[in-house]
This record gives structure tokens, sequence and C-alpha cells, in this order.
């Protein structure tokens, strides 16, 4: 599932979220016009923040335009395509491929088959256009699944590989050096996902007996809800300080037309989503902002 990096609705000014919506519909509309209607369901929210991260960071030119789309055909704002927008919807698409193959790997079969089928020729066109993202994302999934396949009983070390990899990305989808504060807010933002799915599949994972960081630090599980609450202290700590590490990077930064809604998924987002993990006692359901 994605969707752990979200804003905080409660906290979220209108205007900052008519912003946000424009970056996902942007990544929605971007999708089918690159790679046909289909792979747009692999649009969503984590992405809808790096589109606006990186936007920011490297001062694109945003222009968004209100319309309807063949999903919706209500008016409502949409980023309008860009150059940074075309890399960003296919290394969308690399991932969510690679993503799909992972769970085949891990034995969840017909579904992620469907989807690496929906995913086959737009995954192929978005290899080709762009090798390099391709080849850092293939070498991520490969370290992260050695990673696993070993046991490794390190939550840090069994996320690294996979937060690594979003650390590395923004350099490859903007094509220039990125400097040491974003680097530093994206690797935690993939460790907050990486450990977050892995929090959230936990049930599923012990089920099936298939690696899992907390069941392998922490071991003794018999439900979700009494897991939590057993360890519920060292949970705490290790999102809490992903968390702090990630507001660190984000406020030794400069943003312009996306700051408050930046600073609300990475200080106010991040922590209402560890609150509810930390407090249901079943897989979340998608989240809808």
């Amino acid at each position: 599932m994605y969707g752990y990096v979200v804003p905080d609705k409660s906290t979220l000014r209108m205007s900052d979220y008519v912003l946000y919506r424009s970056f996902y519909c942007g990544m929605c509309c971007q999708t089918g016009v690159l790679y046909g209607n289909m792979p747009r369901f692999t649009t969503n929210y984590d992405f809808a923040f790096f589109s606006a991260l990186l936007h920011d960071y490297s001062a694109q030119n945003v222009v968004i335009e209100e319309h309807g789309c063949i999903l919706n055909p209500k008016k409502k704002a949409i980023l309008q395509p860009n150059p940074l927008l075309e890399r960003l919807v296919a290394a969308n698409i690399l991932l969510s491929y690679q993503k799909a193959n992972d769970g085949v790997i891990d034995g969840d079969g017909v579904k992620y088959r469907i989807v690496m089928r929906a995913l086959k020729k737009p995954f192929r066109a978005a290899k080709k256009a762009y090798p390099q993202i391709y080849e850092a994302i293939e070498k991520a999934y490969a370290a992260q699944r050695k990673v696993e396949q070993s046991g490794v009983n390190s939550i840090d070390r069994a996320a690294d590989p996979f937060a690594s990899l979003l650390k590395k990305l923004p350099e490859l989808i903007l094509g220039v050096q990125t400097d040491d504060n974003l680097k530093g807010l994206c690797y935690n933002i993939g460790k907050f996902v990486y450990l977050a799915d892995a929090l959230d599949d936990i049930t599923e994972d012990a089920k099936h007996k298939r690696y899992n960081p907390f069941l392998a630090a922490y071991g003794n599980f018999t439900n979700r809800k009494g897991f939590i609450a057993e360890h519920k202290d060292e949970l705490e700590f290790c999102f809490n300080g992903i968390c702090a590490r990630a507001r660190e990077c984000f406020q030794a930064m400069k943003f312009t037309q996306s700051y408050a809604l930046i600073r609300n998924i990475v200080f106010d987002g991040l922590q209402s989503k560890v609150k509810e993990l930390l407090q249901s006692d079943k897989k979340l359901k998608s989240p809808r902002v």
C-alpha cells in the first residue's frame, strides 16, 4: 500500500489542499497521456508529495489550470505537463512495477501478476526513456531482497536499501546534484514508508511467515494489537526518531510555493500516520485526501 506520506487534513489550509490535489491529479493525468489510462491506478499520495517537493526544490515553473479529466469530468485544479512531471511519472511507473514484482516474489501471486501484466508496456517504455532511474531502482530492490532473505534483525539495516533509493532518486529525476538536506529528508521519508508498510502488513507477514523487520527484531507475535501494545515504546521511539530527523532536514531547506503544504506533511502528516498505525488493530484502509 502507498499512502503513508500524506497531509494532516485537520491542520491543512484549503489553499494547500487544492495545491496538493493539483500535484496528485497532475501525476494521474500525465500518466494517462504518456502511458495510457490503465496505469493511472499507480498514482499515489507518496509520489504527490515528492512532486510537490521536487518542483519546489528545483524551482520548476508550476502551471495549474482547472479542467476535468476522463476519470472525473468535474473541473478541478491540475498541474500542467512539464519535463519534471514526465520524469516523476516514469519513476513512479518503474517503482510500481518493481513493487509488484517484489510482491510476486513474496508469494502474493495473482493480484501482483495482474499489476505486472498491466504495467508491462509502460514499464518497458519508462525503462527505455530513463535507464539510470531503472537501474537504481532495480539495484535497490535487489539489495532489499538480499537483506530480507538474510533475516536481519536490525530495523535500521532492513530499511536502509529502500531509504537509500529514496535518497538517490531526486538526483536521478532532477538530473542535478542535490544537497544533504534534501537527501536526508528523502532518506527518512523512504525509511518511514518502508517501516510503516512493514508495521501495517505485520499480521499478513506473520501468517504467511514472510520477513518483517519488526518480527525479526522483536518476535513473539500473537496478534497486531497485542504486539503493538507490548512494543509500543520501541515503536514510538523508532518512528518518532525518523520524523524528528525529517523535520530537521526540512527546517534547513528553503521553500517558496509549497512551503506550508510540505511542512504540513513533514510535521503533522507523518506524526498523524504514526498515531493511526499504533492505534489500529487491523490494516489501515487506503487513504483519501
